[in-house]
C-alpha cells in the first residue's frame, strides 16, 4: 500500500510539471508584451548640494526652507512609497517599464531614488541631460532593460520670444520585439502670470514637438508621449497644435481612472497626461488615469481633497508631490 501510494504521488508531480512550466512560460511572456508606464511630477526634487550655475538656492540647508539631509532622504522615501504602491495596485507588483519624471534636479537625485529598497535589483538606464532651465529642473526617462534603445535626444525649446529658458523634450527611440516605440516626456512652461498671459510658450513647446513627429517618427511606430504640460486637454497648445488625427489624448477618453491630475483651488483636471498613437492595431489598452492612494492625500478645513505636497511656500508639510502619478498599461498583440 505504502509502495502504491508513493508511486501515485511521483505520477501527480510529474503530472504537475507540464502545468507549472506552462503557466511560468505564460508569465513571462505576459511580462515581456505588457506595457506599464508611469508619469510623476515630483515636485522639486533637489539635492542639497549648491549648484553655481542654476538658481538652486531654494533648496540648500541655509534657505528658508532649509532643505538639509533629513528632509531630502524623507522625501525619497516618500515617493518610495507611491511608486510601491502603485505597482502593487495597477501592475502586480512588477517594476514600471517606463518611468517618465519631471522636477528633477539632475541625475544624481534619481540614482538616490534607484537606491531605495523598494528598487533594489533594479534594471532601469537612466536617460537624462542637464537642462537650460534657470532652476535647474529637467525631465528624465527611465528604461527597461527589456528594451533595446535604438536613440535618446534632448529637444531643446529656443523660443525667440521669451529670455527665460525651459526644460528640454526628452526622447528615445525603443524597440520591443518588432514594434518601434518613442517615448517623449515633457514638462511645458508653467501658467505662471495666467494662462492666457503665457499661453504662447506652450503653444510654441507644441508646435515643436509636433514638428519633431513629423519629421522623425513613422506611421508605424507607436508614439507615447507624457508630462506635466501645464495645459489641460482642451487647451489650444494640445488640442488644436499637438493632437491631430494621429494622436489620441488618453485622459479625454471616458474610459480615463481617476478625477485628474491636479487639483486646483477645488477643481481637479489633467495638467499631466498620457497621449499615444491613435492606431494602436498592435496594441491592446488595458487601462490609464492618476494614481490616488489616500496616504497620499490632504484634506482642508472646507473639505476639498488635494495631493499632500512636500512644501506650500516655505512651510515643509511632509507629503508627496502636488500633482498624482498618471500612468498607462497595454499588451503588445
Amino acid at each position: 500500500m505504502l509502495l502504491y501510494i508513493c508511486c501515485m504521488k511521483k505520477i501527480f508531480v510529474l503530472l504537475l510539471i507540464p502545468f507549472f512550466l506552462f503557466s511560468q512560460n505564460d508569465k513571462i511572456v505576459d511580462d515581456q508584451q505588457n506595457i506599464f508606464a508611469v508619469f510623476y511630477n515630483v515636485e522639486n526634487l533637489f539635492d542639497t548640494i549648491d549648484n553655481p550655475i542654476t538658481n538652486d538656492n531654494e533648496f540648500l540647508p541655509t534657505s528658508e526652507k532649509k532643505w538639509d539631509s533629513y528632509k531630502y532622504d524623507y522625501k525619497l522615501n516618500q515617493l518610495e512609497k507611491v511608486f510601491k504602491k502603485i505597482v502593487e495596485s495597477k501592475n502586480q507588483k512588477n517594476f514600471p517599464d517606463i518611468i517618465g519624471l519631471c522636477e528633477v534636479e539632475n541625475k544624481l537625485v534619481i540614482t538616490d531614488l534607484l537606491k531605495k529598497p523598494f528598487f533594489k535589483n533594479n534594471n532601469y538606464t537612466i536617460v537624462h541631460k542637464e537642462s537650460p532651465d534657470s532652476r535647474g529642473i529637467d525631465c528624465a526617462i527611465l528604461v527597461s532593460k527589456k528594451y533595446q534603445i535604438l536613440k535618446t535626444d534632448f529637444i531643446a525649446i529656443n523660443n525667440p520670444n521669451e529670455s527665460r529658458k525651459t526644460r528640454d523634450i526628452v526622447y528615445c527611440r525603443l524597440r520591443l520585439e518588432d514594434q518601434i516605440v518613442n517615448v517623449f516626456v515633457n514638462h511645458w512652461p508653467s501658467r505662471w502670470g495666467g494662462q492666457e498671459a503665457s499661453n504662447y510658450k506652450r503653444v510654441f513647446v507644441s508646435k515643436v514637438l509636433r514638428k519633431y513627429i513629423n519629421q522623425y517618427t513613422s506611421k508605424s511606430d507607436f508614439n507615447l508621449i507624457m508630462g506635466d504640460f501645464n495645459d489641460y486637454p482642451s487647451n489650444e497648445s494640445l488640442s488644436e497644435f499637438l493632437v491631430k488625427s494621429d494622436l489620441t489624448n488618453l485622459m479625454s477618453k471616458p474610459q480615463v481612472s481617476g478625477r485628474g491630475s491636479y487639483n486646483y483651488r477645488g477643481n481637479w483636471n489633467w495638467l499631466d497626461q498620457i497621449i499615444v498613437s491613435s492606431d494602436i492595431s498592435n496594441f491592446e489598452l488595458i487601462s490609464f488615469g492618476s494614481y490616488e492612494n489616500e496616504f497620499m492625500m490632504y484634506t482642508n478645513k472646507k473639505g476639498e481633497t488635494y495631493p499632500s505636497r512636500s512644501f506650500g511656500g516655505n512651510n515643509w508639510y511632509g507629503g508627496f508631490s502636488d500633482h498624482l502619478p498618471i500612468y498607462l498599461k497595454m499588451r503588445l498583440k
